[in-house]
């Protein structure tokens, strides 16, 4: 927390001969009493002002809390971005790494900081645009987070082994609606991503899909044909697809994707449909406004940077960037339609 330091009146003459001399004890027991004050309150005043003034931000090290395990995704992402913030901003930056409960134990940790820019939280859609539907109660409000730059997004592919029947999206929705709750999907676990995302397609497709959790996601299964398919990370799956171990039917993105450029979107059969997910970086409200234009400004830079670019593109993954009002209306948008998700398909982990 940046140190403000009023410094006491005794302190300020000390500091000033001039002031001292100035107030005397013979020259205090002249004035009135009402006199003495504003005199002191005028001195003392201008004594302290440059005391009171706030350090240049940042001025000491700036910490960002991970509610995710190490070598994940995240904190891959929140180590590539830091560097090169606190680079930019000429101070250190550390990750702390607090994972935990679908994202509330970092989350929570983070809320509880004071709000002065010197902890700021780097994470992933769920926490703010799931978690408050699947949870009856958290320990953080959303409205605490305040959105500061979204700075990938992260496409899901609906993927099925190589050795699958299904050649198309059309051929896994005709299979299904013959078979009701018969074809299974992997996903990481209730209430992710990749769970939501499906159970999203199924409602647009008016179908009903068996849903089987894996803590890692089930991708060998699904590449040995053990499970039918699954709405897939794109970082996870890519280099399964680009080998010909798995075969890509649709992208969860709204346009079709430079490194899946012959793969269809579900969105150009299902016109409106959107389920990726993203990363970005939250300060806590309170943060003074020009801390929070300055991290963003900086972060737009690094993500319109090419080698920031070049990064993201070996993993499939997709730079946005934007302002924090840019963000803060992707939130909304998430907000409403994950909302909707999880009260159709009585999603909870309560």
């Amino acid at each position: 927390m940046t140190r403000q330091t009023t410094a006491p009146q005794t302190t300020a003459l000390r500091s000033s001969p001039g002031l001292a001399q100035s107030l005397s004890r013979s020259l205090y027991r002249s004035l009135s009493r009402r006199g003495c004050h504003l005199a002191l309150l005028g001195l003392a005043g201008a004594a302290c002002g440059p005391a009171l003034a706030q350090d240049k931000y940042p001025s000491k090290v700036i910490k960002v809390i991970v509610p995710f395990p190490a070598g994940t995704a995240p904190d891959v992402m929140a180590r590539f971005w830091g560097e090169r913030l606190g680079k930019a901003l000429g101070q250190g930056v550390i990750i702390d790494n607090k994972p935990g409960a679908s994202t509330i134990v970092g989350t929570q940790q983070f809320v509880a900081a004071p709000a002065d820019g010197y902890t700021l939280l780097y994470t992933a859609s769920g926490t703010v645009a799931i978690n408050p539907y699947v949870y009856k109660k958290l320990p953080y409000q959303t409205s605490d987070l305040v959105p500061v730059i979204q700075t990938l997004s992260i496409p899901l592919v609906i993927s099925v082994a190589a050795s699958s029947p299904y050649k198309t999206l059309g051929d896994l929705i005709k299979d299904a609606k013959e078979r009701p709750n018969q074809v299974s999907y992997a996903s990481y676990g209730v209430a992710t991503a990749p769970h939501v995302s499906m159970a999203y397609f199924a409602n647009s497709a008016n179908i009903t899909l068996n849903h089987v959790p894996y803590k890692d996601g089930g991708l060998n299964d699904i590449v040995g044909g053990q499970v039918g398919t699954a709405f897939s990370p794109i970082a996870d799956v890519l280099q399964f697809i680009r080998t010909g171990r798995v075969r890509a039917l649709a992208v969860s993105s709204q346009q079709r994707l430079e490194s899946l450029p012959q793969v269809p979107t579900v969105a150009e059969t299902f016109p409106g449909f959107e389920g990726d997910s993203w990363h970005g970086v939250f300060a806590l409200k309170g943060t003074p406004q020009a801390i929070i234009d300055q991290v963003s400004s900086i972060s737009q830079k690094i993500v319109a940077s090419d080698e920031y670019r070049k990064y993201l593109a070996s993993m499939g993954l997709v730079p946005i960037g934007g302002s924090p009002e840019t963000f803060a209306t992707v939130l909304q948008a998430d907000s409403k339609r994950w909302m909707a998700v999880v009260k159709n398909n009585n999603i909870s982990l309560d």
